[in-house]
């Protein structure tokens, strides 16, 4: 869908527990692409022994994927905008869930990249499908294309989900919203959506395609419970051509802090 060469993986380490189970996916997604890996870390947070952790993460990295190039770099200045820098020379841009100050919530919205945002405990979901959730807005083709290749690089199904909340009429349009029909909806829903990903059906012929159209009022209940068995989820980020924090749009924001296992946001304007 791009052109990555020369482009490598970015994680951000902190010498938190939870940063060797994010470094892990980046290296994992760093040997399914052929891609370098570069961890970063901040020089604010090298108190600590933040440089020795940085050499013991390298050396099990490098015994676990020994066909991965790891390097490291130590950044001055604020993380998150570092992070947002490196990403217009990365293929990915991978950060821990941070519940504490929202750090993945700025880095989600302002990547050059697709952002991967991992949970602190990720669940045992390896070899599971990816989870696309698809809004059927102008902003989902990148998300859409970056889903296809994730599943065709993990050699896992594509599940496909839909959900609408709206008044048919205006979420679906050729329904009479005086003349509600939950399964004509439905029905219709489906044709959209395989509308909608037939051309990357076409690109990745190989990649099982399942496809939910569903209606309920909490489209991100439904992701959630779809997430359930994932092993990753992609959703696009942009909200009517803006990018902040704010308008990620309610269910990418509910996905990011509850999803049980990664998270891909892609913003239209990512690469």
């Amino acid at each position: 869908m791009r052109d990555t060469l020369g482009q490598r993986v970015v994680v951000a380490v902190d010498g938190s527990a939870a940063s060797w189970a994010t470094a892990s996916l980046a290296a994992e997604e760093a040997r399914l692409r052929h891609r370098p890996l570069q961890l970063i870390s901040a020089a604010s947070e090298m108190s600590g022994g933040l440089g020795p952790y940085l050499t013991a993460v390298v050396g099990r990295l490098s015994a676990r994927w020994p066909e991965v190039a790891i390097t490291t770099r130590v950044l001055d200045g604020d993380i998150t905008e570092r992070l947002i820098d490196e990403s217009r020379w990365a293929t990915l841009v991978v950060v821990g869930r941070d519940a504490a100050n929202g750090r993945h919530y700025q880095v989600a919205a302002h990547t050059f990249c697709p952002a991967m945002v991992v949970p602190a405990a990720v669940g045992q979901t390896a070899g599971g499908p990816v989870l696309l959730g698809v809004d059927m807005s102008p902003y989902d083709e990148q998300a859409i294309g970056f889903a296809f290749e994730q599943a065709a690089l993990r050699g896992v199904p594509l599940v496909a989900v839909h959900v609408w909340s709206g008044i048919p009429g205006t979420a679906l349009s050729d329904i009479n919203p005086f003349a509600y029909n939950l399964c004509q909806a439905r029905t219709t829903a489906d044709r959209l959506l395989a509308e909608t990903l037939a051309g990357w059906t076409e690109k990745y012929p190989n990649v099982p395609v399942q496809r939910m159209a569903l209606y309920d009022v909490n489209p991100a209940r439904t992701l959630l419970q779809a997430a359930a068995d994932a092993g990753l989820v992609v959703v696009g980020a942009n909200r009517f051509g803006t990018t902040s924090p704010q308008l990620l749009g309610p269910v990418a924001r509910v996905l990011l802090d509850h999803a049980p296992c990664a998270v891909c946001v892609v913003r239209q304007t990512s690469r």
